[in-house]
Parts: C-alpha cells; structure tokens; sequence
C-alpha cells in the first residue's frame, strides 16, 4: 500500500524470493488475536506516509491517508483523524490474515515487523514467501534475512531494486530480530577503593607507583633538608668558640658553613616553614581527590 505499494500491475510488480509454492491459511498457534505494537505502528505510518489527499501511487491506484486504498478517489481529501482510522482497520485485516499464516510461537517485535511487511506486499504474497516458511519450521534468523528480498520490483518490464523498498525492508528485519524484555544484566558488584568514603569507584586508584612521587614525602624532604642546614648552621654559631676542638675535616665543613651570609638562614628557615606549608597542602588536596 502508499507509495511504495505492491498492487501488481502490468508494469511494476514485486518479486517474492524463493520458489511459488501454494501455501493455505494455516491456523496459527498464537498469531491469532495478536496485534501489532506501537513500534510496528510507527514503522508503517514512517514509510507509507500521511497524505490527506487524494492521489496515484506508482502502481497506478488512488490512495490516501496511510497507503490506504480501499473508496478511494479523485479529489478526496481527509482529516488526520480518518487517516488513522482507516489506518486502524486496514491493520485489523492484516493481522487478521498474517495471524493465519503463522503457525508457530511468535513475540510481538516479529509479529509487528510481518504485520508491516504484509501490509506493503499483501498478505497472500507474504503466504508464499520464504520468510513465512522458514519462521514456521523455527529458522528466525532465515526468515529475518528473507524479508529483505521483498525490495525488487518491475518498472517498464525490469526487474529493478528500489530504494525505498530498501530502506523498509532493512527496518522489518530490524525490528523482527528486536528482543521483547530483554533481561537486564546482571550488576556486577565493584570491590571500594581506598580513600574514596566508601564510595564504589570504577576508575583505576590513584595511588602513585613510588613514594618519591608523593607529593607529602616531597614536601617533608625539603623540609628536613631545610630545617636540618639551618639548625646545623645555628649550632655552629652558637660554638664557634669550640671549633678548634672538632677533627680536622669537620673544621673544614664548619669553615663553610661559617662563610655562609647571615640571610642564608632567614632563607633556610623560611623553605623550612613553606615546605612544611606545602605538606599540609598537599594532604588536604590528596584527601580531596582520593589520592594517596
């Protein structure tokens, strides 16, 4: 039905795949009474389109509303209302028919894509498609790859692929292979990190691969160092009056620490204080960001 309609005139008609077999309306087991969900709705109303008036489809028929083409003619012009009603019964009689012709256990997302696909191509084409046979022996995965045969059609005597028919036939089969309440997965408990207030984290730890990138063992460094040269340097200078007590090589080091200017030790002191700034920093920054 619509504009990429299957109404089998002399001069455009769509091939089925596989050999013409005459297959009966067959009793399904649950395709009776099922209807189409709204996913298999929007699929129809997506590629028929809506036209509120009347006009000729490629195979030469009146149409109007959703492909439909049932007292359809010239100048006739409807509201989106009708359009969706005659929608409505056209999809009661096909899945009235595709119903028949299923004689297996089928969910809704399969049921829906046939329903679209009979829709376009009539439900005695789809009767005698190897889609239909192979869904009814339990071959799924065949009958979802079928379904896309239904894209060729004659124009002028050629049997030619129509785009449209393409695009279709690709979001049936899409939606057929669709699982129906698919089982979520299972959560998969996530051991806590370290340092994250108990917080499950995905992200790798944070935790340095040495000490000596440890932002605190840096910091208390340069404050030993600091604090150690001017402690030393002050001691000097308390007992400079000794030094000639000392061995001879630690006379020598003491005589370069005494040449050392006296802002040298403000200089000393005042690292000593702003490495030890710079700890306390940097444990709070760590703490902040779930750092060792």
């Amino acid at each position: 039905m619509g504009k990429d309609s299957f109404f089998l005139p002399c001069n455009f008609m769509l091939i089925w795949a596989g050999p013409f077999t005459a297959v009966g309306y067959i009793t399904s087991i649950t395709g009776v009474g099922m209807r189409i969900n709204q996913a298999g709705l929007n699929l129809i109303k997506a590629f028929e389109g809506l036209e509120l008036e009347s006009y000729i489809d490629p195979v030469g028929i009146w149409t109007i509303g959703y492909g439909h083409t049932g007292n359809v003619k010239e100048g006739m012009v409807i509201s989106p209302a009708q359009a969706e009603d005659l929608l409505r019964k056209d999809v009661d009689r096909t899945e009235k028919g595709v119903g028949s012709i299923v004689n297996t256990n089928v969910n809704e997302n399969e049921f829906s894509a046939l329903i679209s696909l009979a829709y376009n191509i009539g439900t005695a084409a789809l009767a005698s498609s190897t889609a239909v046979k192979r869904l009814n022996i339990g071959d799924r995965l065949g009958a979802a790859q079928a379904i896309e045969w239904w894209n060729k059609g004659r124009v002028n005597g050629r049997l030619i692929e129509l785009p449209g028919l393409t695009r279709r036939r690709a979001a049936e089969k899409a939606l057929f292979l669709t699982e129906t309440n698919p089982q979520p997965k299972r959560q998969v408990d996530l051991p806590l990190m370290e340092n994250t207030r108990l917080l499950p984290s995905t992200e790798a730890s944070g935790r340095r691969e040495s000490l000596g990138e440890s932002r605190t063992i840096q910091g208390a460094a340069v404050s030993a160092v600091a604090g150690g040269t001017a402690a030393v340097a002050s001691a000097v200078e308390k007992n400079v009056d000794k030094v000639d007590q000392l061995d001879p090589k630690m006379q020598r080091i003491v005589g370069l620490i005494q040449v050392i200017p006296e802002w040298a030790y403000w200089a000393l002191g005042a690292a000593a204080v702003a490495a030890a700034l710079y700890v306390i920093f940097a444990r709070v920054d760590d703490w902040r960001q779930y750092r060792r």
